[in-house]
């Protein structure tokens, strides 16, 4: 039987939960895609991002620009850069940049307005997603990531990140459960951008072992349904 967290532990994501196997798992809200090694890591950096930014999302507040509208412009900016990567890649790579830009202020402009809500997390999930998958179409188009690459990359990460939003809903452990890095994938078209330094195949290749991680993921799950 699946139990429903009480509401304030969906907001705050405070208070450690239980797996169905007893194991101590750090508490994320319902829509997270943090998993257990994750949000050890994260977590704290989180808090340290909301104080030095809380300054900013004071100001998107007053101007009325919610955490919503945040994440939905990040999927405007990265289809732009999307369309334009093929043919003006340095417009497009700063579009690119005000996506990410955009995507690390919306959860600090929902935390400041305690607007961080299950629907909110959800959106911000799936604007991720969107992100990635436009930043990776329009890098493939371009000709600087083979398409079979960018179809694999696109399917594990969205494919993680989606069961372990499963894993934190139906309390199931996702311990060594790790997605491929999207900042690291972004820093590495900053290294194309700024160096003329190409390694986007190679990072996508190293991500291949994510695959197997997938299988773990669906095992685990399939287990507890």
């Amino acid at each position: 039987m699946i139990t429903q967290e009480r509401p304030e532990q969906q907001l705050c994501g405070e208070e450690a939960s239980m797996s169905p196997q007893g194991q101590h798992t750090p508490a994320l809200p319902a829509g997270s895609i943090y998993s257990e090694e994750e949000a050890l890591v994260l977590g704290p950096s989180q808090k340290i991002r909301q104080r030095i930014l809380n300054p900013i999302a004071f100001v998107l507040s007053h101007l009325g620009i919610s955490a919503d509208m945040l994440s939905y412009a990040s999927v405007l900016l990265g289809l732009g850069f999307c369309l334009l990567a093929p043919f003006q890649f340095d417009i497009a790579f700063w579009l690119l940049v005000a996506s990410i830009v955009c995507d690390g202020l919306d959860g600090v402009e929902a935390r400041y307005t305690h607007t961080n809500t299950p629907c909110g997390s959800f959106t911000d999930v799936f604007c991720d997603e969107a992100v990635v998958a436009l930043s990776v179409a329009g890098l493939a188009w371009k000709g600087l990531v083979h398409p079979a690459l960018a179809v694999l990359f696109v399917y594990c990460y969205t494919a993680l990140a989606i069961f372990l939003v499963l894993h934190r809903m139906l309390r199931v452990s996702s311990a060594g459960i790790l997605r491929p890095s999207r900042m690291v994938f972004f820093a590495a078209i900053a290294l194309y951008f700024f160096f003329h330094i190409d390694i986007l195949n190679v990072l996508l290749l190293l991500y291949l072992p994510a695959l197997p991680l997938l299988f773990l993921s669906f095992w685990r799950l399939r287990k507890a349904v």
